[in-house]
């Protein structure tokens, strides 16, 4: 009985093994759909999740924007009258996982700021309450000495219409920062507009840097995070 036992579970766990080597491959690749049938099918689940009777939204539009090889892996969602949500767009669509996942699940605001060694600045939330203390940076503030916020993307608040829109991947060592982040951003000539803190930069995929302000743009999968 011992060494049937024993067959069995063998048995059962090549299946598996050989099971889960198939999901490998299974599940639908992004590269079957163009651009124009990715935004429309981003513009579907965004108006069906988003938009409705009860909806403080009165509209959306949904953009591409690409990665630094210029590569369509993300979009943004800019919503009516204000909000933006930026989703990432996978390379397959399983049926446990979708091919799109949202940066968050509520729109949420921005703030800009500027590196500057040696300087310390406390961000806080709209009522005041602490958030964190963000080393060598300098939050952008109004006449007032409040913390300038917006509810519109980087992209908007630019003015950016026709230009190519861009999500850089960067290693940031910054100590508030550190670890992968993004630059929104768009091209000029060979540099980039780096949209958090207006200012050109030189850019190479791949590098590493603490002297370049980077968006707090994460997209980390949970269910409800699909779109």
């Amino acid at each position: 009985m011992r060494r049937h036992g024993k067959i069995v579970i063998c048995t059962v766990a090549l299946i598996l093994t050989f099971a889960a080597s198939l999901c490998t491959g299974c599940g639908i690749s992004s590269d079957v759909y163009t651009e124009e049938q990715h935004l429309q099918r981003i513009t579907e689940r965004a108006e069906a999740r988003f938009l409705g009777e009860e909806s403080e939204y009165t509209g959306l539009e949904v953009y591409p924007v690409y990665n630094e090889y210029d590569e369509l892996k993300y979009a943004l969602i800019e919503f009516e009258p204000q909000g933006f949500l930026y989703v990432a767009i996978g390379d397959r669509e399983y049926p446990w996982k979708g091919m799109y996942t949202l940066s968050d699940t509520e729109p949420y605001y921005w703030v800009p700021y500027r590196v500057k060694e040696g300087s310390q600045d406390i961000l806080t939330d709209e009522d005041g309450s602490f958030l964190e203390v963000m080393t060598d940076c300098e939050l952008f503030r109004d006449e007032n000495g409040d913390i300038i916020t917006y509810y519109q993307s980087h992209f908007k608040v630019a003015g950016i219409e026709n230009e190519r829109r861009y999500l850089l991947s960067i290693m940031s060592t910054a100590a508030w920062s550190y670890g992968e982040r993004r630059i929104p951003a768009v091209k000029r000539g060979e540099q980039y507009l780096n949209l958090v803190d207006g200012m050109m930069i030189d850019y190479e995929p791949g590098m590493e840097s603490a002297t370049y302000a980077v968006g707090n743009i994460g997209f980390f999968y949970k269910s409800f995070n699909d779109l």
